[in-house]
């Protein structure tokens, strides 16, 4: 079971308020899913390469989130329309097929469908976010957030 510590610093002392301020980040590299990949492959047409960035745990997000510019970017079409609810009301978003890689974990996920959000600007101490990790995701792991220790767990 692969499992990501991550401790948060300020100097040589634990960190709680580095750990609020930056919350719980694992590097992710977005893709095609496994399927199309094997199909552009027959065609003899390249496989889009992926896109890295940072993913945000989010106990909020039933189902995990992609950028929509980013899944756009893999030439990834749209399977279907998912309303989700957000602080500003109901709001439909298209839902996409997506494989997530987590290289420092040696983890991979195929989903058949992620939803396409705006997470344009999102970004914490330089960092894009552009998955969310939801809940989806969370129903396989431990998570462990330990706001006092200033470090997070997760489980896979």
């Amino acid at each position: 079971m692969p499992v990501h510590n991550r401790f948060f610093l300020q100097g040589n002392q634990i960190g709680p308020h580095v750990l609020m301020q930056t919350g719980p980040l694992l590097q992710v590299e977005v893709s095609i899913p496994s399927t199309l990949a094997q199909l552009l492959t027959a065609q003899n047409q390249a496989i889009p390469p992926p896109v890295t960035g940072w993913a945000l745990i989010d106990t909020g997000a039933t189902r995990s989130c992609v950028d929509s510019k980013v899944i756009a970017s893999l030439g990834v079409k749209p399977i279907g329309v998912a309303v989700t609810g957000t602080a500003g009301g109901p709001v439909q978003q298209y839902r996409y097929p997506a494989r997530f890689r987590f290289p420092g974990e040696g983890l991979e996920i195929e989903f058949s469908s992620v939803i396409g959000v705006n997470l344009a600007g999102q970004s914490i101490g330089g960092r894009d976010i552009i998955v969310l990790l939801g809940r989806d995701v969370l129903s396989r792991c431990v998570l462990i957030y330990n706001g006092p220790g200033g470090f997070f767990t997760l489980a896979f």
